[in-house]
């Protein structure tokens, strides 16, 4: 066993049977296993394997204390690939995907299911990660913004693969979610210029911080825009400046808000209050009243949650009330796009075992 800069080289009488049976680490050229910190702790706690530099439990403390100083996260990744393998699951790391011919990734590691083997079959997922506490947005790393996650995930799902996020708390703790971008779209007739006009020209009373109260003049020909309410409708501030925004041809200034609002009517959804969901908005595809709101929309100016701890907590609750999380990413030259995060289905959700 010795150490190469880069890997661990085990060659023990045990290494084949260590890849044949669970694909642990990549085979190097005249004998032995590539392990990285991670998978030679795996192998010691899960598949019985003795090291030479770890006899007993006292030199595995100081074995790890040595290894936290070349690498401060490897408790965190081991609680994460201990949730991908006790299941069954075979794992792939980075730094062993050109040894597997697998192509150059983003990803932390990429998965097959129990019953594959990365020497024979095609990967199920790949996977990256964060700790709860890590910031959604605004972190110096660009590699974990949404906007580049979101890229991740087409890529991946262009791989004909599943895009899972495990996220680790300070108990090292796991959950996971898998991300997508979706492309939410209904039925309504998207409101024109001249539409748009119309209802900015109508009498109107200012409610402040309520928003607009507009005396109609016959029938109201858009269900999205407003509430009925007492025979006029009741337009809160978002919603007016978009009306007037567009009206003044003056969009490029408009709120980040009134953005998001636009685009949503453009795709001809119905938006209304999102209010008792914990977001800014839940939109139908038609009507009110004609189905349920299958996405509920974030607003990134005001409850944008701060960390993925809050995202996991809200995408668990969209999910428990059978919506799709919503957070929209505004990249140039393209206009609105949807990151959604969702929670597996049942037989999927990796978790570590439970310690007490």
């Amino acid at each position: 066993m010795e150490w190469t800069g880069k890997c661990w080289v085990f060659d023990g009488p045990a290494y084949s049977r260590l890849w044949e049976k669970s694909a642990i680490g990549a085979l190097v050229d005249g004998g032995g296993l590539a392990l990285s910190d991670i998978e030679v702790i795996f192998s010691r706690n899960h598949r019985g394997i003795s090291f030479p530099f770890i006899p007993d439990d006292n030199a595995m403390l100081e074995w790890v204390n040595e290894r936290l100083m070349y690498e401060p996260s490897i408790i965190q990744e081991y609680a994460i690939l201990e949730a991908l393998r006790v299941p069954g699951n075979k794992v792939v790391l980075r730094d062993n995907f050109s040894k597997l011919g697998l192509d150059d990734s983003n990803s932390w590691g990429i998965r097959w299911a129990s019953d594959k083997h990365p020497s024979r079959d095609d990967p199920d997922s790949e996977v990256i990660w964060f700790n709860s506490s890590e910031l959604l947005n605004g972190n110096s790393d660009q590699s974990h913004s949404l906007e580049s996650l979101l890229k991740w995930s087409n890529e991946v799902y262009s791989k004909d693969r599943i895009s899972e996020v495990l996220v680790v708390d300070e108990e090292k703790s796991v959950v996971t979610y898998r991300i997508s971008e979706s492309n939410p779209t209904g039925i309504l007739r998207p409101p024109e210029f001249n539409d748009l006009q119309r209802i900015s020209r109508l009498k109107s009373i200012d409610l402040g911080e309520d928003g607009v109260f507009i005396i109609q003049d016959g029938d109201w020909a858009f269900d999205a825009i407003g509430l009925p309410v007492h025979g006029g409708r009741q337009l809160d501030n978002i919603e007016y400046e978009v009306v007037q925004s567009v009206t003044n041809q003056d969009t490029e200034n408009m709120s980040l808000s009134s953005s998001i609002v636009l685009d949503l009517w453009k795709r001809g959804l119905n938006t209304r209050s999102g209010f008792k969901y914990g977001t800014k908005w839940r939109c139908y595809p038609s009507d009110v009243g004609e189905g349920h709101a299958p996405w509920l929309v974030v607003d990134p100016s005001s409850d944008n949650p701060k960390n993925w701890a809050e995202a996991c907590l809200s995408s668990r609750l969209a999910s428990g009330v059978n919506k799709h999380w919503l957070y929209p990413i505004n990249e140039r030259g393209n206009g609105w796009r949807y990151l959604q995060i969702s929670r597996p289905p049942s037989d999927s959700r990796w978790s570590n075992p439970v310690r007490h």
